[in-house]
């Protein structure tokens, strides 16, 4: 039901960018191409995938579009697209690109590439920047159910992220990795916060959208 929407959307403003267009209409697209291919839309994934290929064979893509791309790629992507993300990652200066490659970690659809990019925002990604993947992840369904337990799993090393940088981790796993989990989570926050004064407010924050998340599923907002 929502493909269509977006389709028709894109299809007014165009897939590729124009050099007259505003920034505003430019930051539309990239934003929609990713929500469309993700909601299923043949059209623009078949024309993210063109670009994305494109990208690996050496050609460039205009840079307005580069993220949603490299997110499509990592959606639809195996193996080979990942060692070519972390390829790429390692070779850029560019810090933009840099991050813009971060999202796209955390966009893949297969677990086991979900699994690899979540050590690699442990060992490698620099610390500034290790949010980057795990808030892209609170957004790709394919990602979120593996959340809970690698935030436990590693815990010790991922409260030792810049404290805002570890707020942030805290305020994307908890609404949306909890609602399959919510007892679980509720009481281990509950101990946590007791212990320790870290991120103690975002917690309380993330529980309090945790529940709006649930009344939303169950039908009952007030």
């Amino acid at each position: 039901m929502a493909a269509p929407w977006f389709e028709a959307i894109l299809h007014d403003i165009g897939y590729e960018p124009v050099q007259s267009e505003k920034h505003t209409t430019s930051l539309l697209r990239d934003k929609f191409i990713w929500i469309a291919a993700l909601f299923g839309s043949k059209s623009i994934l078949e024309f993210a995938q063109g670009r994305f290929k494109a990208l690996m064979e050496g050609t460039d893509i205009h840079p307005d579009i580069m993220k949603s791309v490299l997110q499509v790629g990592a959606y639809t992507g195996n193996t080979l697209v990942y060692d070519w993300l972390v390829q790429r990652m390692d070779q850029s200066r560019i810090e933009h690109e840099r991050m813009n490659i971060l999202t796209a970690l955390g966009c893949f659809k297969d677990k086991a590439l979900i699994r690899k990019a979540q050590q690699y925002v442990l060992d490698t990604v620099p610390a500034r920047n290790k949010f980057i993947p795990v808030v892209a992840m609170s957004a790709n369904p394919y990602a979120v159910s593996l959340l809970w337990d690698w935030y436990v799993s590693h815990l010790e090393e991922i409260e030792k992220f810049h404290p805002m940088l570890y707020e942030r981790v805290v305020a994307a796993i908890i609404p949306v990795a909890g609602i399959a989990r919510a007892d679980e989570v509720n009481n281990f926050f509950a101990d946590y916060m007791q212990e320790k004064e870290k991120a103690r407010d975002v917690i309380k924050l993330s529980l309090e959208r945790l529940e709006i998340n649930l009344r939303m599923r169950s039908g009952s907002v007030d």
